[in-house]
């Protein structure tokens, strides 16, 4: 009898026990859960990270696997926000990515690969960004329908803005026009986000009627949803076009209205960008008073922000304001610092790196249109031998009334058919054409970095000829021999841009009987290429350019007023 109250005695302290832990381990689940949505809210990031420190143990405690994957994930994104951590920002992101896979979350690979390529981005590292970015937009389809088009969309629109940063402006709308569509078809407030980047890209390409059009569109989305940071953003784009066009007051209105709703949101980005549409306003209306006062808040930011290219652009605009009031001396010292602070940043790209990896995109990408092609294909054997079947057992019951119309729906298919192709086919022509283009134009850039590196050495011999530079000479001849390839180049490129642009050669040629070289400068114009791209493409100085251009636009007769580029785009 007493050993039965002693089992029953035990059993009830155990449940106890038991029911006590299961309690603890909910509240503590609620606990982390709490912590997650509230994180993305604070603005004092060190405070957050002890308390998502102080959650992890919670959660190893328990073994919450997924909640484990959600902490570290929100570490990987606090230390971002610091550009000194970004390798312990990588190092969360990789280990949010085994727990969030191994507790079945479908959208851990491209959370991964979008994280790390916006770190990357941060980093200044374009080349291992666009890496990254281009795995988002292939595990984006391979999501399951309700999560497909919200990621496809987030991954071409990451995707556009680095395009759009390297320059490579054809590749970046079409992402950034796809990333436009998806977002729009689920009414997600992220189209704006995509209208405001073309509209942004369109400025740059002088295309200014356009670029009013998907700003004003993306200023109304953010209006209506009420997003202050959009708002101001925008504010600041339409700040931008109408600097452009010329019209000062509009815009210097645009930047004040930008900069009032900066005062009381941690949009400090925002507001240095307010800042430096001022200077430059004041700077062209001659008011040294107002761009001496918008100079000093401007650089007090700069200390705060790591925001390089930004950085650069203001150091030269204060050296052009100094040598303007005849300071010499002052406007040579930031020159020199705003072209160390560009040669750092021109130093971490890596143009063999980013043609390699279009490459292996463009080659992924035929892969999967064949795939696609294949998969087309089946599906369609299937449906025709199901409409064969329909077709016999129909024929049985009524010969004399299919007999009638046969010939008739069988001419409409093959018509409907073969439009359907044949629109399909040129729509994949075009894109592959613009792929090669783009393709050619990175493999140019290797050539021009191989001269480079010739024409260092022989500088090095130049400066120091009795020094032993044998080793030195045997790399770059190593070098030309690997390269050596390259010497068709030119003949690669202008076939690939005739088949993107047909005729456009042969007619500039015939008509005004140009140079060879006056050719495959009429070429990058006609591609929207800048004249710094250009110089960096035919390793030739900026003067140089600018007189080949000059002396074009005589021989072509181009009206005053007109630029080679809108002649070319206008009457080729």
């Amino acid at each position: 009898m007493k050993l039965n109250l002693l089992v029953y005695a035990l059993f009830f302290f155990t449940s106890i026990c038991g029911q006590e832990n299961l309690l603890q381990k909910k509240q503590d689940s609620i606990y982390i859960d709490e912590l997650l949505s509230k994180i993305t809210r604070v603005s004092n990031i060190d405070s957050s990270k002890i308390e998502v420190f102080e959650a992890l143990k919670i959660a190893k405690k328990h073994q919450f696997v997924y909640q484990q994957g959600l902490l570290h994930k929100t570490l990987g994104v606090l230390y971002a926000s610091d550009y000194k951590k970004l390798d312990t920002s990588n190092y969360h992101f990789n280990t949010s990515l085994l727990f969030l896979r191994q507790a079945g979350d479908s959208l851990a690979s491209f959370d991964h690969a979008n994280n790390l390529s916006v770190n990357y981005i941060h980093a200044n590292d374009m080349p291992k960004a666009l890496e990254y970015a281009i795995k988002a937009v292939d595990f984006s389809k391979k999501l399951n329908k309700d999560l497909k088009k919200d990621c496809e969309g987030a991954a071409h629109l990451l995707l556009g803005s680095i395009y759009a940063d390297m320059k490579l402006k054809d590749s970046a709308l079409f992402n950034l026009k796809k990333s436009r569509l998806y977002f729009k078809d689920i009414k997600s407030p992220q189209q704006f986000v995509a209208s405001s980047n073309i509209g942004e890209l369109f400025i740059e390409l002088q295309n200014y009627e356009e670029s009013q059009r998907y700003l004003q569109e993306a200023l109304d989305g953010y209006e209506e949803h009420d997003l202050i940071d959009g708002i101001v953003y925008g504010l600041n784009r339409f700040g931008d076009l109408h600097f452009a066009m010329g019209n000062y007051h509009i815009s210097l209105e645009y930047y004040k209205d930008a900069l009032g709703m900066t005062i009381d949101s941690n949009l400090d980005h925002d507001r240095l960008i307010a800042y430096r549409g001022m200077i430059k306003i004041f700077l062209k209306q001659k008011i040294n008073d107002s761009t001496d006062v918008y100079f000093n808040k401007a650089f007090a930011l700069l200390d705060t922000l790591e925001v390089p290219k930004l950085k650069v652009e203001i150091l030269k605009l204060k050296a052009d304001y100094l040598q303007d009031l005849g300071k010499s001396e002052e406007a040579l010292s930031y020159l020199k610092l705003s072209m160390q602070l560009e040669d750092s940043i021109i130093k971490k790209e890596n143009m063999p790196k980013v043609a390699s990896i279009l490459i292996e995109q463009e080659k992924n990408e035929g892969l999967e249109e064949i795939k696609d092609i294949k998969k087309l294909s089946s599906k369609k054997n299937y449906w025709i031998f199901g409409i064969i079947s329909l077709l016999l057992v129909l024929g049985v019951l009524s010969y004399f009334l299919i007999k009638r119309y046969r010939h008739k729906l069988n001419i409409s298919d093959t018509t409907k058919n073969r439009l359907e192709s044949s629109l399909q086919l040129e729509k994949e022509n075009n894109e592959y054409m613009n792929r090669k283009l783009v393709s050619a134009t990175a493999n140019l850039a290797l050539k021009t970095d191989l001269l480079s590196r010739v024409n260092e050495l022989l500088n090095q011999i130049k400066k120091r000829p009795t020094q032993n530079l044998n080793e030195k000479i045997r790399e770059t001849q190593n070098q030309i021999k690997i390269q050596q390839h390259l010497d068709s180049m030119w003949r690669e490129f202008f076939t690939h841009f005739e088949e993107v642009h047909p005729d456009f050669l042969n007619s500039i040629q015939s008509r005004y009987g140009i140079t060879q070289n006056d050719l495959k400068i009429c070429a990058f114009l006609r591609m929207n290429l800048s004249n710094k791209d250009i110089c960096q493409l035919m390793n030739v100085n900026p003067n140089t350019i600018r007189v080949n251009i000059h002396r074009i636009k005589k021989k072509l007769d181009v009206p005053t007023g007109v630029s080679v580029t809108e002649f070319l785009s206008t009457n080729s």
